[in-house]
Formats: C-alpha cells, sequence, structure tokens
C-alpha cells in the first residue's frame, strides 16, 4: 500500500467508528426527536414563536410511563429537537406538551399530574384548564398551551421522529363601535361573556376533550379605546371604542359556545352569538376542504366588530377577523 494513503484511511476509518453504532444488546444507538407545530391557519411550522418549555414523556407499549424529559426549546438545537440514546428496541407512545411562560400568574398555566417512571399510566395524563368558583369562570390571560402524541417503533434503523403539537388556547377580541360619531360608550357598561355549557377545559394527552363543567369565560382585558393621535380624525369621525379580549380552551362545534353581551343600564342581553357558526363564515375559499372542527382549530386569533347606535343594535353589521358578515338578528 502506498504510505501516502494511510493518514486519509486513518481518518476515514475514525469518522466511521464515530458516527456509526454498534450495539450487542437490545439498546438503540439515539433518536432525534422534533417539535412542529404547523396544524394552524397557515400550515407553517411557528413551534418557536409559540412556545418556552416542553416536556416529553415516553410511554411504553403497555402505557407505563418509562422516562420525561423537560427543555427549553431556546436551548434545544437544529428545529428544537431532544436527542434520547437510552430507550431500548420496541414501540413506544411519545406524549407532549408546551407552552409559553412569559405570564406568570399561577392562574394562566394548565394543571398537569405528576408521572412517576415505571408506574404512571398514560391515561393518567390529562391537562386542565385553572378556573375560579363553583360555577367555573375563567378570566385570566393564558399561557400558550400546545399538546401532541405520536407512536413510534425503535428498531436498528431509527433515527429520526417528529411530533406535531396543536394548540389549546384561543384569544378573542371584541371591539364595539358607535354606528355614528358621539353618544355614550362606556366598556363598563357591558358584561361580555362566552360560556360553554359543555365545558371544554379537560384536554386529553391526545388533544381530546374530556367531560368537564360549564365554563363562564370573562374578559382579561377590557378598556375604553380611542385614536393615538385625534388630529388624525376627520370632523365627525368615530373616536371611541370599547375592547375586551377573553383566552379560552378549544372551541368545540358541538359544545355551541356562545358569545353573550348584557348590557347592564337595561339589564337586557343584547347579544347571544353561536360562534362556531358566525365564524365558520369567515372561512376562506382555501380552507373549505377542512372541517369546521379543523378551522376553529387552526385558527387561535379572532376579532369581533359590533356597531350600535345609541341604544339601538345594528344587527347587520358584524365583522370577524376582517370580514364582515350580514346578518338580520344577532341572536343566532
Amino acid at each position: 500500500m502506498n504510505i501516502a494513503y494511510q493518514p486519509l484511511l486513518a481518518v476515514i476509518f475514525l469518522l466511521f467508528i464515530t458516527t456509526s453504532c454498534i450495539r450487542e444488546d437490545d439498546g438503540n444507538c439515539g433518536i432525534n426527536v422534533r417539535f412542529v407545530y404547523d396544524y394552524n391557519i397557515l400550515s407553517a411550522n411557528a413551534f418557536e414563536d409559540q412556545v418556552d418549555q416542553v416536556t416529553l414523556y415516553v410511554f411504553g407499549e403497555d402505557g407505563i410511563l418509562v422516562r420525561q424529559y423537560t427543555e427549553n426549546p431556546t436551548l434545544l438545537n437544529n428545529g428544537f429537537n431532544i436527542r434520547l440514546t437510552d430507550l431500548k428496541r420496541g414501540n413506544y407512545h411519545f406524549v407532549a406538551w408546551a407552552q409559553s411562560k412569559h405570564i406568570t400568574s399561577d392562574q394562566s398555566f394548565f394543571s398537569i399530574p405528576e408521572l412517576k417512571a415505571g408506574a404512571s399510566s398514560i391515561d393518567e395524563l390529562t391537562y386542565l384548564m385553572k378556573r375560579e368558583g363553583a360555577s367555573g369562570f375563567q378570566l385570566h390571560e393564558l399561557n400558550n398551551f400546545l399538546v401532541g402524541m405520536v407512536d413510534v417503533v425503535i428498531d436498528d434503523n431509527s433515527s429520526y421522529i417528529i411530533l406535531n403539537l396543536k394548540k389549546v388556547t384561543n384569544k378573542i377580541k371584541v371591539v364595539i363601535l358607535p354606528y355614528t360619531p358621539g353618544g355614550n360608550l362606556d366598556v363598563t357598561d357591558y358584561e361580555i361573556s362566552i360560556i360553554d355549557k359543555m365545558g371544554n377545559g379537560h384536554i386529553n394527552y391526545d388533544y381530546i376533550t374530556l367531560p368537564d363543567n360549564q365554563i363562564t369565560y370573562l374578559p382579561y382585558y377590557k378598556a375604553n379605546l380611542g385614536p393615538k393621535d385625534v388630529d388624525d380624525l376627520l370632523p365627525g369621525e368615530i373616536d371611541k371604542a370599547a375592547v375586551v379580549e377573553i383566552n379560552t380552551s378549544r372551541l368545540i362545534v358541538e359544545n355551541a359556545p356562545r358569545l353573550r353581551i348584557v348590557d347592564k343600564r337595561m339589564r337586557k342581553e343584547i347579544v347571544s352569538m353561536n360562534l362556531p357558526w358566525v365564524f365558520s363564515l369567515t372561512e376562506m375559499e382555501n380552507n373549505k376542504n377542512w372541517s369546521l372542527q379543523e378551522y376553529l382549530d387552526r385558527q387561535d386569533k379572532y376579532t369581533i366588530m359590533l356597531f350600535f347606535d345609541d341604544k339601538t343594535w345594528m344587527y347587520t353589521s358584524l365583522i370577524i377577523n376582517g370580514w364582515v358578515v350580514n346578518i338580520k338578528d344577532i341572536d343566532l
């Protein structure tokens, strides 16, 4: 052999032994688990923008917890991966939840059970949205919360697993505007809520909603707003708005959650709106291949604009996410 080739062969051999994996036991050399959130309205991966923390559970084929891993996505490399090197060959259930942590209030996090490796079952892993009082009021801004699972077979060829997550939480903004300039408009005159009589705050590890009690969602934010620069207004232009924001868990079509607005001055319900049906009217044509439930699960932010003229509600003036919905009666 030409001695000039010996250093090159040594380098090739070194690369081979450092990148190959040969095990005589029943273990696996290592698997990269990548977390993806593209189950959204754009079908684009937005995992990085949504969460600060991800927890991965590895359950055996019998449903008993084998391992648990918790990571901050900012510390993960190459698309937010967790590398597993301690799993034996076999069948597994990989389950994950991920959340943002920018809101520090305890009420802004879902309640998650503590599981014990070798003892806890996959059926114990459910996520419960916190609420207040026996009537089930939820009036806090929630951190983003995503969940997902995938069944996995680990063998000698396993090296890469994609775990897709779906978002549980939604934000709904309600904007009340006067139909004509002037008149009284104060957000404190209105009681605005979203009521889910079936309850939608108990989520299974696989994203399915579990039986729950009625939940009444109240605004975590409310304000009377006007233009930042009044000099930009034209004479006689609308210069006020009453705004609230509400955070909810999954909107389920069969539950028919309703937006309810009560005028406290008249002690009268002035709006009762079936949200899934009204939101269905705003679907773009290229989304029509989705079911209504899939559309609601992908779209996580809504803005509803309602107009009124003094004490008369303009039932034909309703705008959702920029789309004008012409309806004759707001009591849907």
